[in-house]
């Protein structure tokens, strides 16, 4: 059994229990004790499990990560993703960008575009992007939140609603087995829902480590992402997500992995930037 197939099975154990004991775990893995405690190890240290003495739990499904802390986590991971992205987005096009750190990374990488047009509440990709001649950036306004430079609140989501853009660009907090795109605040989700509503397409940008996290607010269905550009294959479940939804998995070359054992039937559509 693959690492990412044992994680995947771990934090499937934990959403039905809450908490499981390691030797719960290393039964239910037919693997050694020692294996079980270095993979929930690893998957503190992503924040995907919250390690307890003897055990482990879900983390919150309301509060994420610190903002800070997630701009170094899974560094190169997000810039494979964030170029795979910018590759997505024509020349002269219209483009929504949301906030988050991978979505950050995006930003960074659309300044080498020579024309387009960009409508964000994210005040650190309109830093980024403000500057590059012929790229044209248009801020929501709103409630500004110091902790990631977002712009929120009614006066956001109403200026993101008087645009039609023919791409939204989004990160997302966790994506479920079960095919929902999750986050953690409902301010910062109701502002991507009015991008996503006047969007011709949505591009969703996020790392493997979304895959096994828990988030309690709904942005919209798998379904309304065209396509999904991560660093890693999805595990099983979601690659099946994937696939029942008709989205894109798009995998940059250079992070490839070893893909997980694939479930009968027809595998999700996948492409490599």
């Amino acid at each position: 059994m693959s690492t990412d197939t044992r994680h995947g099975r771990i934090l499937e154990i934990l959403r039905r229990r809450g908490y499981a004991a390691i030797d719960e775990l290393a039964a239910a893995l037919s693997v050694t004790p020692q294996t079980v405690r270095r993979d929930l190890q690893d998957m503190a240290s992503e924040g995907m499990v919250r390690r307890h003495h003897g055990g482990a739990s879900l983390p919150s499904s309301i509060a994420n990560t610190d903002y800070a802390l997630r701009q170094v986590e899974n560094a190169a991971g997000k810039a494979a993703i964030a170029e795979a992205a910018a590759e997505r987005v024509p020349e002269g096009s219209s483009v929504f960008l949301t906030l988050g750190t991978t979505v950050e990374a995006v930003a960074a990488a659309l300044t080498a575009k020579r024309a387009l047009r960009v409508v964000t509440n994210s005040t650190a990709a309109a830093r980024l992007l403000g500057a590059r001649p012929g790229i044209a950036v248009q801020v929501t306004g709103g409630s500004f939140r110091a902790h990631n430079g977002g712009l929120v609140g009614p006066q956001a989501v109403e200026m993101a609603a008087r645009w039609r853009c023919d791409l939204l660009v989004t990160g997302i907090g966790a994506i479920s087995a079960d095919g929902w795109l999750l986050d953690y605040h409902e301010e910062e989700v109701a502002v991507a829902r009015a991008m996503l509503a006047h969007a011709r397409g949505a591009i969703l940008v996020a790392d493997h480590t979304k895959f096994l996290r828990a988030a309690a607010c709904v942005l919209a269905p798998l379904s309304a992402a065209t396509l999904l550009v991560t660093d890693r294959p999805p595990p099983p479940a979601h690659a099946e997500a994937l696939r029942l939804a008709g989205t894109e998995l798009v995998l940059p070359p250079r992070r490839l992995a070893a893909a997980p054992p694939r479930r009968e039937g027809r595998a999700p559509r996948e492409s490599r930037a």
